[in-house]
């Protein structure tokens, strides 16, 4: 059985039901190029125009191939999506920017089916376990 590929500009395919895990440097930058003061992500004010203009803006200044960029705006969309959660709402509003940066660290690394999107319950989990360390642990990982 053929599995269905996404397929973004450039030709670039990648399996939606498991798309491949990016840095977390990319997924920040992409964030960044969506929020660049991240005020947006906290309030969870990011729309659909948002979103386009992130795109735009990350696929001409990321040096990274075809794959990897696609890989990273769809995780970017996925984290969006999984950021209005009411438990990942409230680690942010308690935590702020290092609830933010733990966040964009698990969506990084953890499994994704496009689809689906993230495990609302496994980013929570992911999130409270990095607030749970000491700050300069969190800042070094």
């Amino acid at each position: 059985m053929h599995s269905q590929t996404i397929d973004a500009p450039g030709g670039a395919l990648i399996d939606p039901t498991d798309v491949p895990a990016v840095a977390v440097r990319e997924l920040a930058t992409a964030l960044k190029a969506l929020v660049p003061d991240l005020s947006a992500l906290i309030a969870g004010t990011v729309g659909e125009i948002d979103l386009k203009r992130a795109d735009e803006i990350f696929w001409q200044r990321c040096p990274r191939d075809r794959h990897r960029k696609v890989a990273t705006l769809v995780r970017l969309r996925c984290l969006i999506e999984a950021r209005r959660s009411r438990r990942l709402t409230r680690l942010i509003a308690e935590h702020g920017n290092r609830a933010i940066a733990a966040l964009v660290a698990a969506a990084a690394e953890m499994r994704l089916n496009s689809a689906v999107g993230f495990s609302d319950t496994k980013l929570v989990w992911a999130v409270s376990r990095a607030l749970a360390l000491p700050e300069h642990e969190t800042a070094a990982a």
